[in-house]
């Protein structure tokens, strides 16, 4: 599906990295600029009478996608925010342990620590092997490190630096077992893997609308489970400060909600695409580029199939400090990856969206990674 076209993204760049930010195609950029226009003709009426209702009307419209209740979904800038407010939002002793995985992406580790440190509190992190065999591995490592004093467990759906799907559903039922509240950081689940909230006995789930699902940029979800909402809070307290989390997290002040009122038309967008159809396409092509990549430089897939979506981690025969020559090598012949440190580690990480990538991409890619190696 050749559909570049659609998207703003510069021709004379290869650009694999669809993960970090997506890119927001040519209609829901148009569609942001007529809510913009609506704005500026009357911003008060527009923000302060209007709004309440467009983002009602919104949330409806969203929350069969992701097989939540409306009345526990609200509008943050991104996922990174929308884990700030629960953790912001707990009642934490000295002595008590947030639990999260070594896979966990950096913004997170760093509001963990932040909390923790303000709390007396200690974040423990499960150690998930990598390269890994199964599903089963995860789980474990979560169920060693979950102890009595664990207060919530902070889990990625999708880990950003090696681009697993975790066993999420799994890891919920665990907790739930063991009677300790789960956040699942959804960052990359929406428009990458099927997502159904009443499903996943989640306590709380933030996920990014901006990637997967090319939403205009700031544009996510926070969804509570019923019997958290009213103790959910904005890190930022404004005027819905304790009057229910949609208040507090919909509102912080003037700021500009034009993302937020496309989220539906985002949703439409992938249905339009395919749904279920192109997120599987997506996979067929990440794995592909991924045994490209590995055949050219060699390299062994450190993870098996079922745990990858739409994404694929590679390891390079190169120390973290050689990180920034590769990166300087690639941008000069204009190819867009992340490649990163990791468990001491270098590794690249592909991409795979349909609409703008083609298997020659990841070719491409592994002759420049093989000249610059």
């Amino acid at each position: 599906m050749d559909r570049a076209h659609d998207h703003l993204l510069d021709p004379s760049w290869t650009f694999l990295n669809h993960g970090s930010f997506g890119s927001t195609p040519r209609a829901l950029l148009a569609l942001q600029s007529r809510w913009r226009e609506e704005m500026e003709a009357q911003p008060v009426a527009f923000l302060a009478r209007r709004l309440p209702g467009l983002l009602q009307a919104e949330r409806a419209a969203i929350a069969p996608f992701l097989g939540a209740d409306p009345a526990g979904l609200a509008f943050v800038r991104n996922a990174t925010t929308g884990v700030a407010a629960v953790l912001h939002s707990l009642h934490l002793r000295p002595g008590d342990e947030l639990l999260t995985t070594d896979h966990r992406y950096q913004a997170v580790a760093n509001a963990l620590a932040d909390v923790a440190a303000a709390r007396g509190a200690r974040v423990v992190e499960a150690a998930v092997p990598f390269p890994i065999q199964d599903p089963g591995q995860v789980l474990q490592a979560v169920s060693e490190a979950i102890g009595p004093r664990t207060r919530l467990v902070v889990v990625d759906w999708i880990t950003s630096p090696t681009a697993l799907v975790l066993p999420v559903a799994a890891i919920c039922r665990l907790c739930r077992d063991r009677g300790v509240p789960i956040l699942v950081d959804g960052a990359h689940s929406p428009g990458h893997v099927s997502v159904d909230l009443a499903a996943l006995g989640a306590d709380f789930y933030t996920g990014n609308l901006h990637k997967w699902l090319c939403a205009p940029k700031g544009t996510a979800v926070l969804w509570a489970a019923e019997g958290w909402r009213d103790r959910l809070h904005h890190p930022v307290p404004s005027h819905g400060w304790r009057q229910g989390m949609q208040a507090e997290l919909d509102w912080t002040g003037t700021d500009d909600p034009t993302g937020w009122l496309c989220s539906a038309a985002a949703v439409q967008h992938h249905r339009d695409l395919g749904g279920a159809t192109f997120r599987a396409a997506n996979h067929a092509l990440a794995l592909a580029g991924r045994d490209r990549l590995s055949g050219r430089l060699d390299l062994q897939p450190p993870a098996p199939d079922e745990m990858l979506g739409c994404m694929a981690a590679l390891p390079l025969p190169a120390s973290p400090a050689d990180l920034p020559r590769l990166v300087e090598a690639l941008h000069h012949q204009r190819i867009e990856v992340p490649l990163l440190a990791w468990g001491g580690r270098a590794w690249v990480r592909i991409s795979a969206f349909g609409t703008y990538n083609q298997l020659e991409q990841y070719d491409r890619l592994g002759e420049a990674l093989a000249h610059a190696l």
